[in-house]
């Protein structure tokens, strides 16, 4: 029961906000605050509660090695996606629209999985539903970025839809091979937290902080902006 609700959790805000972008208008200013609230939240729960808890027990040396790897895979990830993860939606040319836009999709794709690694813990046997509230925060714009995306290139409603779905199980992928893996007794996954762990702060690291500070006018923030990222660092406080 605990997998299926954590596949749920992780699906259907995907679902829910890819769908109706494709067929209503989202408020640009809106979609930035959100933005801006997902990326403040995932930073403060790497901070306070990922960093602590992989390097508990770890391999020190390891986790650092993977925090840098994260950050910069998320690098290579960007040059595939566009930085579509971050929410952005670049403008397209007419003959860019006439072009499905595989490489995005693939790095997106790529990038929700690894996000997913971490939900499991094959070390205490549990659910991390911290993190899983900070990729449904984090994953809702993307997913309003993706459907304009699909929508600019006049991708047809049932591609929309099968591609959306597609993307709302990359992340619950991730976590089921985290599970089998973890309660598969005849691997040695002592290595595995540390690796996983490390790989997802890095890339929370760079996309939050990516989100944070390139996201705002002539690097200025304003007052709602702020409200909103702290809120995040009040919600990943009082969660985690």
């Amino acid at each position: 029961m605990p997998l299926l609700n954590s596949i749920f959790y992780l699906s259907a805000p995907i679902l829910l906000f890819g769908s109706l972008t494709y067929f209503i208008k989202i408020n640009q200013t809106k979609l930035q605050l959100l933005l801006a609230l997902s990326a403040s939240y995932i930073f403060s729960v790497a901070i306070m509660h990922l960093l602590p808890e992989a390097y508990e027990h770890q391999n020190h040396k390891l986790v650092g090695l993977f925090i840098v790897i994260g950050f910069c895979l998320q690098l290579v990830i960007d040059t595939f996606s566009s930085g579509i993860e971050h929410g952005h939606v670049h403008s397209h040319t007419a003959t860019c629209k006439n072009h499905f836009p595989f490489s995005i999709i693939f790095g997106l794709m790529f990038h929700s999985f690894l996000e997913g690694l971490p939900l499991y813990n094959s070390i205490t046997n549990t659910f991390n539903y911290k993190i899983m509230l900070g990729l449904a925060l984090h994953n809702t714009p993307i997913a309003i970025a993706f459907a304009t995306l699909l929508k600019d290139h006049h991708t047809h409603s049932i591609k929309v839809i099968a591609l959306l779905v597609v993307f709302s199980l990359m992340a619950p992928f991730g976590l089921l091979t985290s599970y089998f893996l973890g309660t598969n007794s005849t691997l040695n996954l002592k290595e595995f937290m540390p690796i996983a762990y490390g790989l997802v702060i890095g890339i929370f690291l760079h996309i939050s902080t990516v989100i944070m500070f390139e996201g705002s006018e002539n690097h200025k923030y304003n007052l709602p902006k702020i409200l909103v990222m702290l809120l995040g660092v009040f919600l990943a406080f009082i969660i985690s």
